[in-house]
């Protein structure tokens, strides 16, 4: 190959004209240049939509991710509910226990034991020491028993 040939484009005539300027106004071609315009709006339209569809399937990713953390957390409070009825039931058990406890025993306790009182409240002579003592002891068990008639 010869290396000494240099490309000069003046060397070379210009293309020749069009002949008519007709390829501009022909009724093909602007339909043609019509159809590639709408399908460029188109393919517009249709990322967009793209674009929308992929942020809707986004949140409704999330919003399921959600739920169930949501359901979870129902279920676990659904579940320390029943778990506090429980407790509820078995601390009323006791407290009805501690009441029965009360009245059963430490009322004659406190009756027998406010008698025993009243007795060593007498000097040697077999005079009252405190003469308001018997009442207020008395007043003392009717109180007590009326707490817990009145509950």
């Amino acid at each position: 190959m010869n290396k000494n040939i240099i490309f000069n484009s003046t060397n070379f005539s210009p293309p020749p004209p069009p002949k008519s300027p007709t390829l501009a106004i022909d009724p093909m071609m602007i339909k043609l240049d019509e159809l590639i315009n709408k399908l460029s709006e188109v393919k517009n339209h249709l990322a967009n939509l793209e674009a929308k569809h992929d942020k809707f399937e986004q949140f409704i990713l999330e919003k399921n991710c959600n739920d169930e953390i949501v359901t979870k957390k129902i279920n676990d409070i659904s579940n320390n509910h029943k778990d506090l009825k429980k407790h509820v039931v078995q601390q009323s058990l006791y407290i009805d226990r501690h009441e029965n406890l009360f009245c059963k025993l430490l009322i004659p306790m406190f009756e027998d034991l406010f008698s025993f009182i009243v007795a060593q409240n007498y000097d040697k002579r077999g005079n009252p020491l405190d003469a308001d003592l018997k009442c207020k002891l008395n007043r003392y068990l009717v109180q007590m028993k009326k707490a817990i008639e009145g509950k």
